[in-house]
């Protein structure tokens, strides 16, 4: 029988990095690792400190939606980084190429693998994990820092849940066998820690992770806050921004938002 039971241990075991992952703790059940991480954070955990947890209850991505996760199914993860400024605006597209790559290298067909701007991953279509960045400044008593929150949907079947079978999958539903939790966490570290030491040095994943993002050439509306935006998905900027081009020709920036497909 497969068993798959996570613990400080088993991913410290797991983990190949020097910088990521060079503190660990692990929670059996947490409210959020976006939570705890900041916590840490804000005593000065050093960076690439990683919160891990088998189950979260009041777990949230982007606008502050529920990700569905049973007990001991899935990845959830937060880690604490303290990057340059020049560094932090690429943390989102870093994250879900880091997360796309290691996917690409396990699923039968790569090119089903792909990025919804800005930053869900996606597996023929339905999203498979999903990333959420949040910063500080500096503030008295603690350096700033920024924390990247990932939920990848691993050994838990999407259909048991009405609201997301139609939109979500799993690796074991791609790969029809479950997958060691560890192990992955230990892969997507080590593809995070190799992009953020590149970014660190002055180099750039924008054209590698706009290479998979799905939304490009097609028409859409984004919602972003109060304002909902429609137009053609024309390229990105530099820090990963949508260049929307409008009917009238004029072109929107914008730097965050809810993207559907309007055909």
């Amino acid at each position: 029988m497969f068993s798959d039971q996570l613990s400080r241990e088993t991913i410290v075991s797991a983990l190949s990095t020097a910088l990521l992952g060079r503190r660990v703790d692990y929670l059996p059940t947490t409210a959020s690792t976006m939570d705890d991480a900041r916590k840490a954070a804000l005593d000065n955990a050093p960076e690439g400190a990683l919160v891990v947890a088998d189950e979260q209850t009041a777990g949230r991505g982007r606008f502050q939606r529920t990700w569905v996760s049973p007990a001991g199914a899935n990845l959830l993860f937060s880690l604490v980084l303290r990057p340059e400024s020049e560094a932090s605006s690429q943390l989102s597209m870093m994250a879900s190429l880091a997360l796309a790559n290691v996917l690409r290298r396990l699923v039968p067909d790569a090119s089903q693998v792909t990025i919804k701007w800005p930053n869900d991953v996606r597996v023929g279509g339905k999203k498979i994990g999903g990333i959420l960045i949040e910063s500080s400044l500096a503030q008295e008593g603690a350096d700033g820092f920024s924390i990247i929150g990932m939920g990848v949907n691993v050994n838990f079947d999407p259909g048991e849940y009405p609201e997301i079978r139609d939109i979500a999958t799993s690796l074991r539903q791609e790969l029809g066998q479950p997958v060691p939790r560890a192990e992955l966490l230990a892969d997507i570290m080590a593809e995070l820690e190799w992009l953020y030491l590149g970014i660190r040095s002055g180099g750039s994943v924008r054209d590698e992770w706009a290479g998979l993002l799905d939304t490009l050439g097609h028409h859409i509306r984004v919602a972003s806050g109060d304002a909902l935006y429609e137009g053609y998905a024309e390229g990105v900027d530099d820090d990963g921004s949508l260049l929307l081009r409008k009917a009238d020709g004029s072109t929107q920036t914008l730097s965050a938002g809810e993207v559907t497909l309007h055909l």
